[in-house]
């Protein structure tokens, strides 16, 4: 009736828990952080020679 599962299952959730975070806080990080970053260098570069 019970089911031992084991410390390895448990580590293997937390991983994987914590594989799906960090994979959607990069995605996040692409897609907005790092266009904005450029975009600002861009303004910062074109007022600076002006």
């Amino acid at each position: 009736m019970f089911l031992y599962l084991g410390p390895g299952l448990g580590g293997g959730i937390i991983a994987v828990i914590s594989g799906i975070f960090l994979t959607i806080f990069a995605f996040l990080v692409a897609i907005f952080w790092l266009p904005i970053k450029r975009f600002f260098g861009f303004l910062k570069s074109k007022f600076s020679k002006s």
